[in-house]
């Protein structure tokens, strides 16, 4: 259920790669490019840079985190233990909010198989 939900995502206009993972850093879903291994190592670690800037700062909790240049990425805590990473060649963020927003639920709930 989890991959066609990120399939659901992948169909929008400049979106290449959907991966899912755990607050561990284990894969739970990826839909993208064949024989191409989701980056999940740099998930965790832009997603634990990003929670180590907000908490030094104080600013609030973490909800999302998006790296624009050749390829644009998203990170979203679905929850605190499920990471939703997009990323594409023209980040069309607006969009994929909206994808996120309108499936999050069953994202953050669907369990892994």
């Amino acid at each position: 259920m989890l991959q066609r939900l990120l399939t659901e995502l992948v169909k929008m206009e400049s979106l290449d790669q959907a991966v899912v993972i755990d607050d561990r850093g284990r894969l739970l879903a990826s839909v993208g490019p064949q024989g191409q291994l989701p980056p999940t190592q740099a998930i965790v670690s832009m997603a634990s840079a990003a929670l180590s800037a907000s908490q030094h700062t104080e600013l609030g909790d973490l909800h999302e985190v998006w790296f624009e240049g050749s390829t644009t990425v998203m990170l979203d805590i679905l929850t605190p233990y499920r990471i939703l990473m997009l990323q594409g060649e023209q980040g069309h963020l607006a969009r994929w909010r909206h994808g996120i927003d309108r499936l999050r639920k069953q994202l953050a709930t669907t369990p892994e198989m």
